[in-house]
């Protein structure tokens, strides 16, 4: 079986603060992400950064990237998630809560070493805002 398409998103990304755009809140002083992805578009993320005021933070999820919603229960924000590998420079994300979409996520590889996730959501208030990171892949 070939490889997934989102295989060419694996591995361990660093974060490149003064590249990154927040609408809501601010980019984190440092930060990394790792992705892992099976043969068949299991994916597992993980990610740790410090905020602005040093403090950590940590998130880790996962689902098959094939575009269905599977249960998500780490946050009460979200109850389903779901991944779709749209090409092999775009994989799309999505968080739900009670079928309402609250968060879209699109992780973009510019070039091998270049990755920038833009990331969409909704606040209580009916506005959006967008926070984009952009990220350097560690050498292996």
């Amino acid at each position: 079986m070939p490889p997934h398409a989102a295989a060419a998103f694996a591995g361990t990304w660093h974060l490149l603060p003064e590249q990154c755009d927040y609408q809501l809140g601010h980019p984190p002083r440092s930060g990394h992400y790792r992705l892992a992805c099976t043969e068949d578009g299991m994916l597992s993320i993980s990610s740790e950064w410090f905020g602005k005021n040093g403090k950590r933070h940590r998130a880790a999820f996962g689902g098959r990237a094939d575009g269905a919603p599977y249960p998500f229960h780490d946050t009460p924000h979200a109850d389903a998630l779901s991944f779709e590998s749209v090409s092999p420079t775009l994989l799309h994300s999505t968080t739900w809560h009670d079928g309402r979409e609250v968060q879209w996520s699109e992780r973009e590889l510019v070039d091998r070493d270049t990755l920038v996730i833009r990331m969409r959501g909704h606040l209580s208030d009916g506005r959006s805002y967008t926070n984009v990171g952009v990220f350097r892949r560690q050498a292996d």
